[in-house]
């Protein structure tokens, strides 16, 4: 199978990518192979990540992509490209582009890299996503940079919201009154793993939360707890 690595240094138009990557989007990727996912992509800029999405799934890919800048809508491919130019920072802008498109398998956030921008557009799009669907933020970095307003444990940050986003998973299990927007926002949350520079969330089924046991003998006295 050929790796997002090797088709990233063939490409003929520019893309930038941290190498670390490539290796997460091999992993991520690979299931929705010969399936043609429908993949949306946020931040076109010269068009390179289109072109090596296309060349990884060969052409078998509905691809969406949106950028805030108009002049990056235009590259044609062999197979079509729903463009939108859209701020992802605007409700207005994702009520607008969201209406009558379908959910989608596969979301990648490689916008604007600010964490309120990412933060908005997860808690916006994550509903959007399939069961089974993965949602990808890149360049989560600028959450430590205090030029980007990012700093360790710094509140407000993405990566912070993404750390908060652990208990979801475990909703079943949480006793105290959640907050009903982020719960229904993450309903279905499977799991979220972290990578360097990259939070992948995964969407559900997930199977209830049911216990197992064994058909072993037991200490009848014996408790969980």
């Amino acid at each position: 199978m050929t790796s997002t690595h090797d088709i990233f240094y063939k490409l003929k138009l520019l893309s930038k990518k941290w190498n670390n990557y490539f290796e997460i989007y091999d992993n991520i990727l690979a299931p929705y192979k010969g399936k043609k996912p429908k993949m949306l992509e946020i931040g076109v800029a010269h068009g390179g990540s289109l072109e090596m999405w296309i060349k990884y799934f060969e052409e078998e890919v509905q691809l969406y992509a949106v950028d805030i800048n108009k002049e990056f809508l235009d590259y044609k491919f062999d197979i079509p490209v729903d463009y939108a130019c859209v701020d992802q920072s605007s409700g207005e802008h994702w009520d607008a582009y969201l209406n009558g498109k379908p959910k989608f398998d596969i979301i990648i956030d490689d916008g604007s890299h600010d964490s309120e921008h990412q933060i908005f557009t997860l808690l916006t799009l994550f509903p959007k996503l399939n069961d089974g669907g993965i949602y990808v933020v890149e360049d989560t970095h600028t959450s430590y940079w205090p030029e980007w307003g990012g700093g360790l444990g710094k509140q407000g940050t993405f990566m912070e919201f993404a750390k908060g986003l652990l208990d979801f998973i475990h909703a079943p299990h949480i006793r105290q009154t959640a907050p009903p927007g982020l719960v229904e926002s993450f309903k279905n949350l499977k799991s979220i793993t972290f990578h360097n520079s990259v939070v992948v969330f995964e969407k559900g089924p997930t199977r209830p939360s049911t216990e197992a046991v064994s058909t072993a003998k037991q200490n009848p006295n014996f408790s969980w707890g």
